[in-house]
């Protein structure tokens, strides 16, 4: 981290629960941003600790997304990780540790029971629903999330960065200027549905890895590039995973469970179940489109390995919903002509 040990102590001095004492700083994983995280470390008068999060550039306007945003979440109940301070010169935020227990992290431990990790995705459902629900009023905060909203022309940039990083730039394939035309007209019909439909309080990366597990219950991080979407896809998120791969038998649960539980919560029964579900499967079509591009990305431009393991299942969860409806047929078959490559292994289960 580029920041003197003498300035970065003037950035803690004073700053709750930082003690005067002496501290470590050490890295921590991030995520496929620029961001960089640290833990910083007091030994003494027992194990204290607070986040740093470093942006990659100095923001400006100074006013913070992130700041906003949790701002908001907190204000209804969200439970997100307390701010300790903002300093925009240096581009830091200092955050309550929330621990390093992920969801992820706690699906994948072998001594956990299937009821156990239903409970976890419950209650993840539950805070979503508190998201979209409470989370959705505006309120008096200004919240960035409600100046930005998932329409045509962001899904289709989406589709088209997968396209660009994943087809042409991880592959290696030159698609065809017909196959071009084909799929910039089968994205956009996709696009069109999508965006057409009622507009909520969308967290954006609503998945395993920014749910964090501690005694208390779950805790939400990386909410900072919320917007408005539709109902579906943080909950495409959360059950089309690329991190976890869920039994099909739970996803369908958790929808259930999800529905029921949105129907008590507005006092309003859901009664288009089919078309729902049909607009989830949809949705997660172009969530894991956009999750392949991302990894492809990494790869191409920034030479990281880190998320190639989990192209696989990704695309598995395409073909998945490719095959179960004609309304994409056309779109499966040119997508099988360039993602059929033996550079992508077969998906492992949980």
């Amino acid at each position: 981290m580029n920041i003197p040990e003498e300035l970065l102590g003037r950035v803690l001095e004073g700053k709750k629960p930082c003690p005067e004492l002496p501290f470590t700083i050490t890295p921590l994983a991030g995520d496929a941003s620029d961001r960089q995280y640290f833990r910083i470390n007091w030994e003494r008068p027992g194990p204290q600790s607070i986040v740093l999060m470093k942006l990659a550039q100095r923001p400006s306007p100074p006013e913070l997304p992130f700041i906003q945003i949790q701002e908001h979440l907190c204000a209804i109940g969200v439970p997100v990780p307390e701010l300790y301070s903002y300093s925009p010169e240096l581009g830091i935020v200092l955050l309550e540790d929330l621990g390093g227990i992920t969801l992820e992290n706690k699906v994948k431990d072998s001594l956990m029971s299937e009821e156990e990790i239903k409970a976890l995705y419950l209650e993840a459902i539950d805070i979503l629903l508190q998201m979209q629900i409470q989370g959705s009023r505006p309120g008096r905060d200004n919240c960035p999330a409600f100046q930005l909203e998932f329409d045509v022309a962001k899904f289709m940039y989406e589709l088209n960065f997968f396209r660009q990083y994943m087809i042409e730039g991880f592959l290696n394939k030159r698609i065809a200027r017909q196959d071009q035309a084909i799929l910039e007209e089968e994205f956009s019909r996709l696009c069109q549905i999508l965006a057409q439909e009622k507009k909520y309080f969308t967290h954006r990366d609503y998945h395993s890895r920014n749910i964090m597990v501690r005694e208390q219950g779950l805790w939400v991080l990386d909410f900072q590039d919320a917007r408005l979407g539709l109902c579906q896809y943080d909950l495409a998120s959360l059950l089309r995973d690329s991190y976890v791969t869920l039994p099909e038998g739970l996803v369908e649960e958790l929808l259930e469970y999800y529905l029921v539980t949105k129907e008590i919560l507005k006092g309003q029964k859901i009664t288009a179940r089919t078309e729902f579900r049909r607009l989830f499967d949809f949705t997660a079509v172009q969530r894991n489109l956009k999750a392949l591009g991302t990894f492809a990305f990494q790869k191409v431009e920034k030479g990281k390995d880190t998320y190639l393991p989990y192209i696989a299942p990704t695309l598995a969860y395409v073909w998945q919903n490719l095959d179960k409806y004609p309304f994409f047929n056309t779109l499966k078959k040119v997508l099988k002509k360039y993602l059929d490559s033996p550079g992508i292994s077969q998906p492992q289960r949980r």
